[in-house]
Parts: C-alpha cells; sequence; structure tokens
C-alpha cells in the first residue's frame, strides 16, 4: 500500500501542476490535494503506528473508525440492559466507582423486576426488629 500511495501521490501533485499551469485558478486544488499528500507523506515515516506507516492516510481511518464503532454500535444495536460481558449500566458504573466518582445509584431501573429469576428484597415501610421476627 506504500508504493500504491506514492504513485497516487505523486499523480495528483502531477495532475494538480499540470491543471494549474492549463488555467491559473485551478492551482486551487492543491488545497484539497496538498493536505492529504502532506499527511500521507508524515505517515509513511511517522515510527509510532505501522498500520499508518504502511497505509498512509488510510491506516488513520482504522483508528476513526475504531473510536466510532462504540458509539455506533451503543446508540443503534444493543440497548442499555443488554450487552456481553458486561450492560452499559453496569459498565457505567464500575467507570464511575473506579474513578472514584459516583459508587451508588439513583432510585429506579431499567431491568424488568418481574421476569422470572429476578430477585431483590422488598422494602418494608414499617421495619421490626430482627428479634420479633418469627421465621417458624
Amino acid at each position: 500500500m506504500r508504493k500504491a500511495f506514492v504513485a497516487i501521490a505523486a499523480f495528483l501533485v502531477a495532475l494538480t501542476i499540470m491543471l494549474g499551469l492549463y488555467h491559473p485558478f485551478l492551482w486551487w486544488t492543491f488545497i484539497f490535494t496538498g493536505p492529504f499528500v502532506l499527511l500521507g507523506i508524515y505517515d509513511l515515516y511517522q515510527p509510532k503506528h505501522s498500520i499508518v506507516r504502511n497505509y498512509p492516510v488510510f491506516g488513520r481511518l482504522r483508528y476513526f473508525m475504531e473510536e466510532l464503532r462504540p458509539k455506533v454500535y451503543q446508540y443503534f444495536v444493543e440497548s442499555d440492559t443488554n450487552g456481553k460481558p458486561f450492560s452499559r449500566l453496569n459498565r457505567s458504573l464500575i467507570y464511575q466507582r473506579a474513578k472514584k466518582d459516583n459508587d451508588t445509584i439513583p432510585f429506579g431501573t431499567q431491568l424488568d423486576v418481574y421476569e422470572n429469576g429476578y430477585e431483590w428484597l422488598s422494602h418494608s415501610i414499617a421495619a421490626i426488629s430482627h428479634h420479633e421476627l418469627d421465621v417458624n
């Protein structure tokens, strides 16, 4: 892909120069082709990311898509309560607790509390002491 980028960049620069010589107004096309060519040249020689070095300009799309994927999946595919291995609700709570930001959740839930297998403890308005509790 590196050789293909060099060939495409050389072609774009040559085409832009020829168009500029044909009509002076077309020198403005360097505004569109120049940044991509310069970005690709930078990508060819940067030592940090091998994907960007091997696929100049297009390699950056990978990082953009990688950043975009969770948002697309989260907003269009899965709900807040499903997700593997953790739901979005659990994941956000874990992130909040890890940052020591919030370790409690306000009232309410998005879970189906009437579904079979859901367990909870009901709150008692008139609580009694455990000594008064008759379990027999």
